[in-house]
């Protein structure tokens, strides 16, 4: 079982694996992803909504936002307000992420990442209560909705296993 709040690299054997949509897929255009994101959250009334990459952050409506000014790696023209500061090289998940990652859930604020937020979906999940939804992007198709429970939480701890801790 990992131990939180320690460095973890990704390595390259799973990389093609996180690639994989995980959670609820909501692909289409951006208007298609709104309509159906808006419904999902609407029917399954989630208690909180944790948004992780600059597309679903500036695009969908969450409790916390957590970005790093960039889509595909281009810098995003309007910025978002934040409250915290985090460094995060890609291919990481810093120790300090998940302290601040759980301040930001709990008291509502917007985290900007200097470095790559992809990989702060999984810090999210094993943060959040159930019934929190995270919702991150699917570059070029649409977004991934992962609502928050046990099932869900054991899915990411064993994948966080396989990651090298330092």
């Amino acid at each position: 079982m990992p131990v939180f709040f320690q460095t973890y690299i990704l390595p390259d054997s799973l990389r093609e694996k996180l690639r994989e949509p995980i959670g609820f897929p909501i692909f289409g255009s951006d208007d298609e992803v709104s309509i159906r994101f808006n419904r999902l959250a609407w029917q399954r009334n989630f208690k909180k909504v944790i948004t992780v990459g600059d597309y679903c952050s500036l695009n969908l409506p969450s409790n916390v936002k957590i970005f790093d000014g960039k889509t595909q790696r281009m810098s995003v023209p309007k910025g978002l307000g934040y409250d915290l500061f985090l460094e995060n090289p890609a291919g990481t998940i810093q120790s300090e992420s998940w302290r601040i990652i759980k301040e930001a859930i709990f008291f509502n604020k917007n985290v900007f990442v200097e470095g790559e937020e992809d990989l702060l979906a999984i810090p999210c999940v094993l943060l959040s209560e159930k019934g929190f939804a995270v919702v991150y992007g699917q570059p070029g198709k649409g977004v991934c909705v992962i609502e928050s429970s046990p099932l869900i939480k054991k899915y990411f701890n064993d994948l966080l296993s396989n990651f090298k801790i330092i």
